[in-house]
């Protein structure tokens, strides 16, 4: 009996054997073939709910039927997390974007298709643990043009955001702002941005002397008469007036009250000038084409251009050394925040993003996947 025992499991895994065998030659590819998971460099369609974890409100979904989890337009999600140094998505999937949560794009890694998974994001990992509201304070220098400040949101809401200028007393000597963005919904040029007295040509001495609730006086202290600039410079003196500020044929000279440039360049004289230009350096030759003494006419000409523009404006031009500052910043539109303060708001830790401050939750369905990242490996 124990011998036909052993005989009778000796034959079943003889045919085991064999049915192995046979499965691995005829359909070893689709048996063995390990199920495709989502890896940096693939390309995914993702359907989502997202939910504030505290109350779970649904904020976002890709289901038109959020109860019903139908009707979705799944996300084209390219899988890419080093998003600065992005350069653009796989060919034929352009429309696949990796601007994503971090949280959520790291989610979904290791995933298959079909795969339904939940994810927990902390406040901080998605739109910041801090959500910007009256009372907070930041540094920015995209008010007082390069002229680092720092402020104290005194209101905020949907429209709009209005700022106070505070810690004035701990500023030292500084340079003066070429342009101070003021009042953005004003229509009068002169309320909306306010423009110093040329003050900057002596850096670092600009000094505060009296502070008020609402302004701040300031004075400048020259520091030198010649060479104030190493080349040519156009100065706007408030929004109305302008000046040509040359390297070698400016003067200053100053009194208890008052500042005096003084040009008086010799015609036919040249000043080449470059600048930047998104991405690009372009170049320019003034040239000095008249000068009476009170008047200096020049002219203005683009590299590879023989076009040339004309400029006429006063030899001397007098301003006084001390001049008034805005502390506050009203009503600055919700569409300048991000582009004046984002940088700035982030540095301090603070948001302006709705669900700042919520910790999120994300129900993913993993719909399709796209062996990018294979495809990028073979070629």
């Amino acid at each position: 009996m124990q011998t036909e025992k052993l005989a009778l499991v000796g034959l079943v895994i003889v045919i085991i054997v064999a049915l192995t065998g046979f499965l691995y030659v005829n359909y070893g590819d689709e048996l063995f073939k390990a199920e495709p998971l989502i890896e940096i460099g693939d390309c995914a369609d993702v359907s989502y709910i997202g939910r504030c974890t505290d109350d779970d409100t649904v904020f976002d979904s890709s289901y038109s039927d959020v109860e019903n989890k139908t009707g979705s337009t799944p996300l084209n999600v390219y899988v890419f997390l080093d998003v600065a140094n992005y350069t653009g998505s796989p060919e034929g999937y352009e429309t696949y974007s990796p601007g994503l949560l971090e949280g959520f794009m790291n989610g979904i890694i290791g995933m298959k298709e079909g795969e339904t998974k939940t994810i927990h994001i902390d406040a901080k990992d998605a739109y910041g643990a801090n959500k910007l509201g009256v009372g907070d304070s930041f540094t920015t220098g995209s008010l007082a043009i390069e002229m680092n400040q720092t402020v104290e949101v005194t209101d905020f809401n949907d429209e709009n955001m209005s700022l106070k200028w505070i810690d004035v007393g701990d500023i030292d000597k500084f340079t003066m702002p070429q342009a101070i963005f003021r009042d953005l919904t004003s229509t009068d040029p002169n309320e909306m941005v306010i423009i110093p007295p040329p003050f900057y040509l002596w850096g670092d001495s600009t000094e505060i002397i009296d502070i008020q609730d609402e302004e701040v006086t300031v004075k400048l202290t020259p520091t030198k008469s010649e060479n104030l600039t190493e080349d040519i410079e156009q100065v706007q003196y408030t929004t109305d007036e302008l000046i040509f500020i040359f390297p070698d044929a400016t003067n200053a000279t100053w009194d208890n009250d008052t500042v005096t440039l003084t040009s008086s360049p010799e015609i036919g004289a040249e000043y080449p000038f470059s600048f930047e230009y998104y991405g690009q350096v372009m170049s320019i030759t003034f040239i000095v084409e008249s000068y009476n003494g009170s008047k200096i006419n020049i002219s203005v000409t683009y590299e590879g251009s023989e076009e040339k523009s004309y400029e006429e404006f006063e030899s001397t031009i007098t301003f006084n050394r001390t001049f008034t500052l805005p502390r506050l910043y009203n009503n600055i539109p919700s569409m300048y925040m991000e582009y004046f303060f984002g940088q700035d708001l982030e540095d301090a830790g603070y948001s302006l993003h709705e669900l700042a401050g919520e910790d999120l939750t994300f129900e993913i369905t993993v719909e399709n996947i796209y062996k990018t990242s294979q495809t990028d490996e073979e070629s």
